[in-house]
């Protein structure tokens, strides 16, 4: 027996003191203890409520032959099941509700997940100034509304239009998993000029091959990287990122400032990573391709980065909080100039915990969008959760440090990916997806083999 601490999502339910993490089973010590992390008081949880779908963190004694877990402490965050706000992007024509007796009602299918709109949800559409001006026939310059003012009462579905921002708020229902809403906003998502100048810096070029050398990817304020030498395998990625890059981002003409020019690229790494930029250049790791066992497993890879792109993450983690992360960061410099370092040690621990737990938002964001792009394309989203198998299989469990970790471990991550499947995708055809994994062996033997040349990275 091993002591071990372990986190995760609830994935299969038999009763509360019977249920599985994963592919561990877990049933209590009769000494057990129940501890909540953000408690409140307006927020009830009894050891009833745990359900598929529940994030828990179990301590306790594993069976390693079985994996029959004996949890002595069960930890509950309680952040799980207060209001949620997230901001999302409108891929295809909404359906699946309508308008009645001047209400909306219905379940939207948006973010990867089902949002539940009824009667008591506010249902809003900001129109830019062109919009209101048609609407007002007025030729003159529309006075700036007042804040709160800018939003209407969303009138019909052919208002929503492909590529707007959708920010929708509510609680996950603890039974169904859909997200309750209690407001959901429409937006024109016009590129912002401070995103823009983020593109433009980030520069790319390629460095043809030189004799022996092959060729180099640099991209400005992230590195130089080895291409891996074999142009069949840059095809082979690049078709594949294409065919995951949603349609509406796929249709946009090219000199529209919305549309993000995809790149993608293999470099000789051995690392098991890959990498998107704000501008869309995806950079997989040679490492990676040869750990994953099928083209879709690679594929949930893929588009999980291409979702960071789409979805704007980076440039909506430097806003997250702009204004008091400013303020902790000076408290915790003026703190050290004084010589008062426990004081700055917890300032930047704060400040790290805001990032981090947003990132971890955005990941998952990526999780769930990556997972509509797989489908999309063709590919099983089984093979979404067994990357993480295979990852944790060759590197074991990694820890994760609330304060300092953007991501979450193999085991919670597979868990979430599983109950994403249960909650969004049980009704997919999973039989007529693919995997290609014959086809992906053929590409991992080439890179095997132009990965046994000298592999460098220069970061610069």
């Amino acid at each position: 027996m091993k002591e071990v601490k372990l986190r995760g999502y609830v994935t299969e339910f038999r009763s509360p003191t019977d249920f599985d993490i994963e592919d561990y089973r877990i049933t209590r010590d009769a000494a057990f203890t129940l501890d909540f992390e953000n408690a409140d008081p307006g927020v009830m949880f009894q050891l009833h409520d745990i359900r598929v779908g529940v994030e828990l963190e179990i301590k306790g004694l594993l069976n390693e032959l079985t994996g029959d877990l004996k949890a002595t402490a069960i930890k509950v965050d309680m952040e799980q099941f207060k209001s949620i706000k997230q901001t999302a992007f409108v891929s295809a024509a909404p359906e699946g509700i309508q308008l009645l007796n001047g209400a909306w009602a219905g379940d939207l299918r948006a973010d990867g997940q089902i949002i539940r709109i009824t009667s008591a949800t506010a249902v809003v559409f900001k129109p830019t100034k062109r919009e209101k001006k048609l609407a007002d026939g007025r030729a003159q310059n529309v006075k700036e509304p007042e804040d709160g003012e800018e939003f209407q009462a969303l009138e019909a579905l052919d208002q929503v239009k492909v590529g707007m921002s959708m920010t929708y708020q509510g609680a996950r229902d603890r039974e169904s998993g859909v997200i309750l809403a209690d407001r959901v906003e429409f937006a024109t998502n016009d590129l912002e000029d401070g995103e823009a100048k983020m593109w433009r810096s980030l520069k790319t070029s390629v460095k043809a091959a030189q004799g022996l050398k092959p060729a180099e990817l640099r991209i400005h304020k992230v590195g130089t990287f080895r291409l891996l030498p074999d142009d069949e395998v840059q095809r082979y990625i690049a078709a594949l990122g294409q065919r995951l890059v949603p349609s509406y981002q796929a249709e946009l003409k090219t000199d529209d400032p919305r549309k993000i020019p995809f790149q993608f690229h293999v470099v000789q790494d051995k690392s098991v990573n890959a990498f998107a930029t704000p501008n869309g250049i995806v950079v997989v790791h040679s490492g990676l391709i040869v750990l994953l066992e099928n083209e879709a497993q690679l594929a949930a890879v893929v588009g999980h980065e291409i979702a960071h792109a789409t979805h704007e993450h980076t440039w909506r983690q430097q806003q997250y909080h702009k204004k008091k992360r400013i303020g902790i960061a000076l408290a915790a410099a003026v703190a050290g100039a004084y010589g008062m370092n426990s004081v700055a040690d917890l300032a930047n621990m704060v400040n790290g915990a805001i990032v981090n737990g947003h990132q971890r938002d955005l990941e998952n964001q990526s999780d769930r969008i990556g997972l509509q792009y797989m489908v999309a394309a063709g590919y099983d989203p089984r093979e979404a959760p067994a990357v993480w198998k295979v990852i944790a299989k060759k590197n074991g469990v990694s820890a994760t440090n609330l304060f300092w970790s953007g991501h979450d471990n193999e085991p919670t991550r597979r868990s979430y990916l599983m109950n994403e499947l249960k909650n969004n995708y049980r009704d997919v055809e999973m039989t007529s997806l693919r995997t290609n994994a014959g086809e992906y062996a053929r590409v991992k033997a080439a890179v095997l083999n132009a990965s046994a040349k000298k592999r460098t990275l220069t970061v610069r």
